[in-house]
C-alpha cells in the first residue's frame, strides 16, 4: 500500500513539473512573437550584375584574375586599360522595381600591379549621373578604396585616365566593386494613439470647508 502511495505522489509531481515547463514555454513563445521583427541586413551585390557597357576608348574586360598590388594578392573582377588615353565603364544601377531593392552605397577597391612598375600612374574618376563625384590617383604598387553614397543615382561611370600623354599606361585592376542595398526599417506592431480621445475634465470647484473647532485658549 505504501508503495502505491509513493508511486502516486511521484506521478503527480512529474505531471506538475511538465505542466509548469509547458506553460513557461508558451509564455516565452508569445513574448517573442510580440517583439518586432528585426530587418535582415542585405548582402552586397556586385556592380557587374547591373547593366554595364564599355563607354570609353581604352580596353575594358570582366575577368577574375589574381594580381599582386603592394606585395598583397587581390582577386580582380575587371580592369580598365587606359593605354595612351582613357578607359571607362558605365553601369545602370536603378532596379526595374525600385520598391524591392534600392542601393545605398558603392564600395570600390582598385590599384595597379607590382609587375607594371615602369608604367605611368592613372587617375580613377567616378561619375554619378554624369557628375564627377570622386577622383583618386594610383600608380604601380598602389591601391585605393572608395565608398560613395549612390542612393539618389541611376547611373555610375568609372573612368581610368592615363597620367601621361606620351607614355603607355597599364591596367587598373578592380578587386572590389560592390553595391550595398538600403537597410529596411524595422516593423513595429504598436497601435497608434487615438486622436479623438476626450480630454480629462479638471475640477475647478472650491475646496470643501472643514468643521474643525478652534482650540480653547
Amino acid at each position: 500500500m505504501r508503495m502505491h502511495i509513493l508511486k502516486f505522489i511521484g506521478s503527480v509531481f512529474v505531471s506538475t513539473v511538465l505542466i509548469s515547463s509547458f506553460a513557461t514555454s508558451c509564455e516565452n513563445t508569445q513574448a517573442q512573437s510580440k517583439e518586432p521583427k528585426q530587418p535582415k541586413v542585405p548582402r552586397s551585390i556586385s556592380l557587374l550584375r547591373s547593366k554595364c557597357v564599355n563607354s570609353g576608348i581604352g580596353n575594358v574586360r570582366k575577368e577574375d584574375l589574381d594580381v599582386s598590388i603592394g606585395k598583397a594578392v587581390y582577386t580582380s573582377q575587371f580592369y580598365l586599360g587606359p593605354g595612351y588615353s582613357s578607359a571607362s565603364l558605365t553601369c545602370n544601377i536603378k532596379p526595374e522595381n525600385p520598391r524591392t531593392l534600392v542601393f545605398q552605397t558603392l564600395n570600390l577597391g582598385f590599384g595597379m600591379r607590382d609587375n607594371d612598375i615602369k608604367s605611368p600612374g592613372a587617375e580613377v574618376k567616378v561619375y554619378l549621373d554624369g557628375r564627377l563625384a570622386e577622383t583618386r590617383a594610383v600608380a604601380p604598387t598602389q591601391q585605393a578604396l572608395l565608398s560613395l553614397d549612390v542612393s539618389n543615382a541611376s547611373n555610375i561611370a568609372i573612368e581610368a585616365v592615363c597620367a601621361s600623354s606620351t607614355l603607355y599606361c597599364d591596367r587598373v585592376y578592380f578587386f572590389t566593386a560592390a553595391l550595398q542595398p538600403q537597410i529596411p526599417l524595422p516593423q513595429t506592431n504598436l497601435a497608434p494613439a487615438p486622436t479623438n480621445a476626450s480630454p480629462t475634465p479638471i475640477d475647478l470647484s472650491p475646496p470643501t470647508p472643514t468643521n474643525v473647532s478652534p482650540t480653547p485658549k
